[in-house]
This record gives structure tokens, C-alpha cells and sequence, in this order.
């Protein structure tokens, strides 16, 4: 594989843009053709589609007139499932104090200790089978990786836990998502029933870790921090049903990006040449990183409703308006992947949010994208890494592949 060039770069990202289509073609073509009518346009039955940086990050931080909690907001959609206070169904004052009672879990020091060896077993595992020059499919490895974090939330003894139980618990998690497209304003009384039955024995976990008080444990942890039984449990799901999908998106695009636009060589070859405490080498990948999500927008839409009177662009909303932020398209407008492009203030951490219901998971996400990277490094300049096919996945809001499969050269 040769270095990063601009032609292999807007190769690769075209080939990104193509698994995004092909996750829902009719809704996303339709997305497409509106954004491309104006940056700010009502749509009879949908909504007001916003697809402009800027106006969406002052639509996310005016909490005066926009809330997730207004009628159209996502708090219709997740209320019924969470069953008590998870963020996702939060806003104002409680909001606030709940995530002020969350931030110490998602410091960098914590996140390491109560995560970081989920995350390494299997980066440890894969980082092996390439140097051995075997092909590996990512898309299973990093299910495997998630699974795992998301049974280390819920407090599962994973020593004693086998992969098939802890692969079955990741499929309970990402279920939800499969009723939600870019429509759905709630989930029916049958959809309800049905999450609620998928997450019951993630729920059980949770419970038992809580009520035992099994140090060492998130819901443990949680619970010092003063947090009821049920605001444990909906936080923690909260986490799982936004979190999980978006790193299972995300994971397998940023390698395909990677591999593709030869920016995984370029990082590769530049930090041999970081200084003695790896800070070049760190900043490369955490520009990598953040240029990767922004290519990829593992979270493509995002639905706020209206609380008071005002305007977005050139559009007049009114609270029972529904604002759907086209994630996705917005931040497709500043180009292909291009890592060493300063990024643009309206875009930073665009496709987390921004203001008060900036994503608190973002630290975790990036923990796992950060590790994964760190090994292809590792391995890339040991034996050079090459993808050897793809497989897009369909039929879901959040684009990504069912199969990815890489290995590294023999010589």
C-alpha cells in the first residue's frame, strides 16, 4: 500500500458514502435530495431538516427554544424503554445534575481501569492472528470488543462469562435499534414490549451487581456516586442503545477508511519520526480519529423538538415542530478524509452533539476507536496491513458492514 493521497483519500470516502447509502437507499436518497434543496427546509409529515454545521451545533446549544424532552423529541422514543432517567430522555435541571453525578465515571483514569481490559483482550487477540498473517474479519472482532464493554457495564463477571453469552447480550442491546427509522416518532406498545423483554436480562445483571454491591463494578460505581437502582439501570442502558451501535458503525468504516486512503501507512511512517514521549504520534491519532468520525457520522440524524417560538435559518418553528439535524450531510459538506485539515469550530465533535446533551459516552467511544488504531499501527509496521473484502450492511439507520475482512502481507 502506498502513503495518503488526495485521489485515494476521495476514493475512499466516496466508498464510505456508499455504505451510507446502501444502509436505507430510499431514506437516506430522500435525506440527500432534501439537504441539497436548502440547508434549512420543512417537510410536510417529517419535519424541519436542518443540514448546516453551524445553524445545527445553534440549534443544539439553545436549550431555550430546543429540547429532546418537547413533543417530536427523542424522549418520546426512549421514555417508554428506559423507564426512568438515562440523559437520552433528559433535559433542564435534572439533566444536568445527573450527568454532573456521571462526569468522574467518564474521566480518562477511570474509563481505563473499569473498560480499558475489555477492549485490550480481544485488540491483543487480533493484533496476533494478523502478525501471523491470518485474514480476519474486523466486523466480528469488534462485536466481540463491544459485547464485552457492554457486559462490563452491566456488571457481568466476564472471566466466567463464554463469548456465545456475551455476543448474545450485545444482539439485546443493538435490537431496539432495528424498529427506528428516520420517521419513527415512537416506539408501538408491541416494539415497547418487545425491547423491554430483549433487555431484561441485561437489566437483571445490573440489579444484581447493584444490590450485591460487587466492587469494582459500573453499577457499583454508580451507586457510589449516589444514584438510585433505576437511574443505574436507565443510565446504563442509555449508554448501551446509543453507544454500542455507533462504535459497531464507526469501528469497521474508519478501517476500510484507513486501508483505503493509505492514511494508515502515512501514520505509520510518521510517528517512527514522533518525539521520545509519543506526543506527535498521539496527536496524529487523535486527529485521525476525529476526522474519521466526521467522515463516517455513526450518528446520522439527530431530532430535537421545539419548545418556544423562533426561527432556524430562514424557517419559523413553533413547539410541535420536529427538528431533524441531518448529521450526516452536514458534515459531508466540508469534504473528503483529511486528517491534516484543521477542523473547523462548527463541526468539533458535530456527530456527539454539543452544549449541555454533548454525548458523556464520547470518552469511551473514542477509548475503543483510540486502541484499535494503536494496534493497526503496531502491526502496519511489522507486516503492512491490506483489506481483502467487503460486505455492506443493510437495512439499518446506522450504516456500516456485516463482514470486513483483512490480513496482513507475508512479506
Amino acid at each position: 500500500m502506498t502513503g495518503f493521497t488526495e485521489a485515494q483519500a476521495r476514493r475512499a470516502t466516496r466508498s464510505d458514502r456508499w455504505v451510507s447509502f446502501n444502509s436505507r437507499p430510499i431514506e437516506i436518497s430522500l435525506l440527500y435530495l432534501l439537504t441539497r434543496i436548502s440547508r434549512v427546509l420543512r417537510v410536510p409529515k417529517l419535519g424541519v431538516v436542518v443540514s448546516d454545521a453551524a445553524t445545527m451545533r445553534q440549534v443544539l446549544l439553545d436549550g431555550e427554544h430546543f429540547s429532546k424532552t418537547a413533543e417530536g423529541g427523542t424522549s418520546d422514543l426512549w421514555d417508554p424503554v428506559l423507564q426512568g432517567p438515562g440523559l437520552l430522555n433528559m433535559s433542564g435541571e435534572s439533566h444536568l445534575e445527573l450527568k454532573r453525578k456521571l462526569t468522574p465515571l467518564f474521566s480518562a483514569k477511570y474509563l481505563e481501569s473499569a473498560i480499558g481490559a475489555a477492549v485490550k483482550v480481544e485488540t491483543e487477540r487480533l493484533k496476533k492472528r494478523l502478525l501471523a498473517c491470518e485474514s480476519v474479519d474486523i466486523v466480528r472482532s469488534i462485536e466481540v470488543t463491544a459485547a464485552r464493554v457492554v457486559c462490563t457495564l452491566c456488571g457481568y463477571d466476564l472471566e466466567n462469562t463464554d463469548e456465545a453469552e456475551v455476543l448474545a447480550q450485545l444482539e439485546s442491546a443493538r435490537s431496539l435499534l432495528r424498529f427506528v427509522k428516520l420517521n419513527t416518532k415512537r416506539l408501538t406498545p408491541e416494539q415497547v414490549k418487545l425491547g423491554r423483554g430483549e433487555l431484561s436480562k441485561l437489566h437483571q445483571s445490573i440489579h444484581d451487581a447493584f444490590d450485591a454491591n460487587i466492587e469494582g463494578t459500573v453499577p457499583h460505581t454508580l451507586k457510589g456516586f449516589g444514584l438510585s437502582r433505576d437511574e443505574v439501570t436507565a443510565v446504563i442502558t442509555a449508554l448501551v442503545i446509543a453507544g454500542t451501535e455507533t462504535v459497531l458503525s464507526h469501528l469497521p468504516r474508519f478501517t476500510a477508511l484507513l486501508l483505503r486512503s493509505g492514511y494508515l501507512e502515512e501514520l505509520s511512517r510518521q510517528g517512527k519520526a514522533s518525539m521520545p514521549d509519543g506526543v506527535m504520534e498521539t496527536e496524529l491519532i487523535q486527529d485521525a480519529v476525529q476526522e474519521g468520525l466526521r467522515v463516517t457520522v455513526p450518528t446520522p440524524v439527530m431530532v430535537r423538538g421545539v419548545t418556544q417560538p423562533t426561527r432556524v435559518g430562514n424557517v419559523d418553528v413553533k413547539p410541535g415542530d420536529r427538528l431533524l439535524l441531518a448529521t450526516i450531510f452536514a458534515c459531508q459538506r466540508l469534504g473528503h478524509f483529511n486528517p491534516s485539515r484543521p477542523m473547523p469550530k462548527e463541526y468539533r465533535h458535530l456527530w456527539f452533539g454539543a452544549g449541555v446533551h454533548m454525548c458523556i459516552g464520547l470518552p469511551l467511544a473514542q477509548l475503543e476507536i483510540q486502541r484499535y488504531l494503536e494496534m493497526f499501527i503496531e502491526v502496519n509496521r511489522v507486516r503492512p496491513i491490506r483489506l481483502i473484502s467487503a460486505k455492506v450492511r443493510r437495512g439499518t439507520l446506522t450504516a456500516g458492514y456485516r463482514e470486513l475482512v483483512i490480513s496482513c502481507r507475508n512479506s
